[in-house]
């Protein structure tokens, strides 16, 4: 392996400046850091450190969505700038975030696709695991467990030598019958509040769709993993937009407002469909 992250970690994948889209971002992130704080702090009028609050959390919500773009085209970098941009915007206006599941997302997505080219360690499926609880827990998506769970199944449905992977599978489902526990057994609450909108389910419900579609037409990938150099798994890349997909299907079991903070999701599928129409370059690395 070129890099001694690679021996840490599989789904790791350090920003290499060697890159120009990657240059692109290392200084497009301070400036959007920047301007969304300066923005806060004149608009909302709530004080530097609301401002610098403000411009952290744009930073990090604006590399989440470009990492996950670039998870779910690898071969278009334009799907990632795009979903990028639309975050962006969306932050202008003020619209809510699910930080801890978006990271969620990313790094289930990357445990499915192998885009660095190595297995999930140990290591790896404790993060999921943790960022699987704090989307649980902390923002309160309680089904994300068992999208967790799904995840790794398919990792290991896709590579039998991981059958001991399996119990991480199962400590994350775990996650969700906790919160139904909690719930005291009652599925109605954890699958349908009744705040939900059926106008927001029914577009939420049709990006779900246009993600499952993306997976089932996804075309084999032309792009490389980051250590090896081997062409990315056909079957992993469309395995991690199913995993996307599945994350923005069960964010809509929380009603309004929890669903509605999964945007993100929803505008990663939709520009990997519209973006999938163009032509790529064969043989490109994942950066």
């Amino acid at each position: 392996m070129s890099k001694a992250v690679y021996r840490l970690s599989s789904i790791a994948r350090p920003l290499e400046a060697k890159y120009p889209t990657n240059r692109a971002v290392l200084i497009a992130l301070p400036l959007v850091g920047l301007g969304l704080g300066l923005y806060a702090y004149l608009s909302a009028g709530g004080g530097a450190v609301n401002a610098v609050i403000t411009g952290l959390e744009a930073m990090v919500v604006t590399f989440l969505v470009w990492a996950l773009g670039r998870e779910a085209d690898p071969d278009r970098n334009l799907t990632a700038f795009v979903a990028a941009a639309l975050v962006i915007y969306a932050l202008v206006m003020g619209l809510p975030v699910a930080v801890w599941t978006l990271a969620f997302v990313l790094m289930a997505a990357r445990t499915v696709n192998r885009t660095v080219g190595q297995p999930a360690k140990p290591g790896d499926l404790v993060m999921v695991l943790i960022l699987a609880g704090f989307s649980v827990f902390a923002d309160g998506y309680a089904l994300m467990g068992l999208v967790a769970a799904i995840a790794i199944a398919i990792d290991v449905n896709l590579d039998r030598s991981r059958t001991l992977a399996l119990i991480a599978a199962l400590a994350a489902l775990g996650l969700t019958v906790w919160q139904l526990i909690e719930l005291e057994g009652d599925f109605a609450a954890l699958l349908w509040p009744e705040a939900a909108s059926m106008h927001l389910m029914a577009l939420i419900g049709g990006l779900v769709l246009i993600g499952l579609l993306s997976s089932l037409l996804c075309p084999r990938p032309t792009s490389v993993c980051d250590a090896r150099g081997e062409p990315l798994s056909h079957a992993r890349v469309r395995g991690g937009r199913l995993v996307i997909s599945l994350a923005l299907l069960v964010g809509m079991a929380e009603g309004n407002a929890l669903a509605h903070a999964l945007y993100p999701l929803g505008g990663v599928l939709l520009v990997t469909f519209i973006v999938g129409f163009i032509p790529t370059r064969p043989g490109r690395p994942a950066d």
